[in-house]
């Protein structure tokens, strides 16, 4: 009876490590090396994520300039990397032809609270005070 329960514990620690080992996070990533299109965003507090209904797509401009295009306006603003899955973004300057949604709104409020990143398949994922996800565009 003990030689089982030593096997069962065996058997679910192997598991255990196999999942654990199975979550893809590089934080080696080049952010600036594609343009990112923003799949879903969740604000603090909030346990589901809400989708991008239209098409937001972040460009690193260079080494400290990022752009953002949102439903009719652009915006654009500084970051700077401060070491490898570490990032910091300034508040954004944004053009003010019309009406933006209320994701477009949210999403502006949430990148200058990003203070993480790391990539995970063809994800590249945002984390601080809230989570934004983005893909490859």
């Amino acid at each position: 009876m003990k030689q089982r329960k030593y096997q069962i514990l065996i058997f679910t620690i192997l598991v255990g490590l196999i999942m654990w080992s199975c979550k893809k996070e590089d934080i080696n990533i080049d952010i600036t090396s594609n343009n990112w299109e923003v799949v879903k965003i969740k604000k603090q507090g909030e346990s589901t994520y809400t989708k991008a209904k239209e098409s937001y797509v972040l460009e690193f401009v260079s080494d400290t300039i990022y752009t953002l295009k949102l439903d009719v306006n652009n915006c654009g603003g500084h970051y700077e990397i401060v070491n490898n899955g570490t990032i910091t973004f300034s508040a954004m300057g944004c053009t003010k032809i019309c009406c933006d949604s209320d994701f477009a709104e949210d999403l502006l409020q949430l990148f200058p609270k990003m203070t993480e990143y790391y990539g995970q398949g063809k994800e590249l994922i945002f984390e601080g005070q809230g989570k934004i996800i983005l893909e490859k565009h």
